[in-house]
């Protein structure tokens, strides 16, 4: 047996959506009932310890390595837009985040001390500021053993916002093979194996000089029916294989040397 672990209210749409396209039986289950024995155990997003699991697909560790939006956003470093932790640190204009955060709310914007010392009140123990980017794109690079799954570009309901998230009002479009934005892919990926994630989704913007910025990375994306099919794919293909990572092709090659094999029949693999 093989199975999706997820947790109340978090990825239950997701997951059956995922369950439905695998072929290699997949089912899901709830953390808080009981969990039998499997040969693969698939965890969206929860730490819940899988006694009985033959291979536990994206571990605790990770999963809480990507969680702590700042303690990775240290390890992060250059990656990510320039950050502060200290109050008298912080360059104007920033976007202050609380330590627990998702889909683009309690962000707050400040652009003199006044607003950050209110910014900090909010947001509680934990917050960090970041730089703000004046970003013209914003994308989530789907991942999974080191290799990209999918693209998808945000397009939001107004451009004025800070988060350009479905949660905000916006959309996300899939963005064809053949028209991925390489270096974001590259940076994306550089980014994913920090976390030691076996899969997971990482969201980047792009400023005006067309430089990636790394934001996070999420263990639990939210996904339509289409990308649904294509992690469904991937979940096969390391149920078939192993869920060890698959190394970059280090020479010149487009999309064919990051794209997963499970999801490109002329993917690049060493």
């Amino acid at each position: 047996m093989n199975f999706l672990l997820n947790r109340r209210g978090l990825g239950k749409v997701s997951c059956s959506l995922i369950a439905s396209h695998s072929t290699k039986g997949l089912k899901v289950i709830r953390n808080d009932g009981r969990i039998p024995a499997a040969d693969y155990v698939f965890k969206w997003g929860t730490t819940t310890t899988v006694r009985e699991a033959g291979t536990v697909v994206n571990s605790s560790e990770a999963i809480h390595e990507a969680s702590n939006k700042t303690g990775f956003r240290r390890k992060l470093g250059e990656l990510a837009p320039k950050t502060w932790f200290v109050a008298a640190e912080v360059r104007f204009p920033a976007i202050v985040r609380p330590a627990a955060h998702s889909q683009g709310r309690n962000l707050y914007v400040v652009r003199n001390p006044e607003e950050l010392l209110r910014a900090v009140e909010a947001c509680g123990a934990g917050w960090y500021a970041s730089e703000l980017i004046d970003k013209t794109a914003e994308y989530r690079i789907y991942a999974a053993q080191g290799r990209a799954i999918g693209v998808g570009r945000k397009m939001p309901r107004d451009e004025q916002t800070i988060a350009w998230n479905m949660a905000q009002g916006g959309t996300c479009k899939n963005v064809r093979w053949d028209e991925w934005p390489l270096r974001v892919v590259k940076a994306s990926l550089e980014a994913f194996k920090l976390t030691g994630l076996d899969f997971g989704a990482v969201d980047v913007i792009v400023d005006r000089e067309e430089k990636p910025y790394i934001l996070e990375v999420n263990s639990a994306p939210t996904l339509a029916n289409h990308r649904a099919q294509t992690f469904a794919k991937t979940f096969d293909y390391i149920v078939e294989h192993g869920k060890e990572p698959l190394p970059l092709v280090d020479r010149r090659g487009g999309y064919k040397k990051f794209i997963h094999p499970a999801v490109c029949g002329e993917a690049w693999i060493a």
